[in-house]
């Protein structure tokens, strides 16, 4: 019976071992360079002109920071917007677009996702959604840094997609959209 067992067990270890493994290429989750600081701007989601609010335009801020509050927007609202890169003072012409921010609105909830093109990835991404154009430090004073919104994802390896559903949302809303972009390659 123990010779049975040995041979048994010697034949079960030479099966494991002698089997071919494949690996599966899932490019939904393709290997990518990893974050390099040189090249990395930061990117905000532009309106239209007649719902984009410049921070530095704003006269209940002091800030010297660029970008956009988009708004006020009502439900059911579903629209795009472009997302760019390094467009210091607001300024469209001097920045790249580098993606596309999606904003739907029902009743009580928003979704918000951003999409990257190509040769983009997104290692950070913030979001405020409030009734007011931007969102407020704890001393009641507005505030556009982007590590105040309320929602944020740090994405180390980064992504070419993120997205957000914030419930309980009612009423006027504004939106803000920030995201660290970085050059995004397949690694071969």
């Amino acid at each position: 019976m123990k010779s049975i067992l040995r041979i048994f067990a010697l034949s079960l270890l030479v099966m494991l071992f002698s089997c071919e493994q494949d690996t599966i290429n899932d490019d939904s989750n393709l290997d990518r360079k990893p974050k390099q600081e040189d090249g990395c701007e930061t990117a905000y989601a532009y309106g239209k002109e007649d719902e984009a609010i410049c921070f530095l335009n704003d006269p209940d801020l002091t800030s010297n920071k660029w970008g956009w509050s988009i708004g006020p927007l009502t439900a059911t609202h579903t629209q795009s917007y472009i997302i760019y890169q390094a467009a210091g003072q607001c300024n469209t012409d001097n920045g790249q677009e580098i993606g596309t921010l999606y904003v739907h609105y029902e009743s009580n909830y928003v979704l918000v996702d951003f999409v990257a093109n190509d040769g983009y990835g997104f290692f950070e991404t913030h979001v405020y959604v409030g009734n007011q154009k931007f969102p407020t430090k704890r001393n009641g004073q507005f505030t556009v840094a982007p590590g105040q919104y309320p929602f944020s994802h740090d994405l180390p390896d980064g992504v070419s997609v993120d997205s957000y559903k914030i419930d309980d949302v009612e009423g006027p809303i504004y939106v803000i959209a920030h995201a660290v972009v970085c050059p995004y390659k397949k690694v071969d």
